[in-house]
């Protein structure tokens, strides 16, 4: 069963701000981010298992930092 959630319930099962959902779901946050958040119809509205899909993508296109390493004197 696909629950479709609005803009409002993403941000707050993401624990953000509704204006970092629409952030994420624009055409020009491809400078960004070359996957967009995906949206569904004309009403902006979400699949969940969609919304963690993106998620998960995000989380593995991340490169972890490396402490740079100092040498002492």
């Amino acid at each position: 069963m696909e629950e479709i959630l609005t803009p409002t319930q993403v941000a707050e099962r993401l624990q953000v701000k509704p204006s970092w959902v629409y952030e994420q779901t624009r055409e020009r946050a491809e400078v960004r981010n070359s996957d967009p958040l995906p949206k569904m119809g004309r009403y902006l509205r979400f699949d969940w298992k969609d919304v963690v899909e993106w998620l998960e993508r995000q989380k593995s296109a991340v490169k972890p930092r490396r402490p740079q390493h100092v040498e002492g004197n």
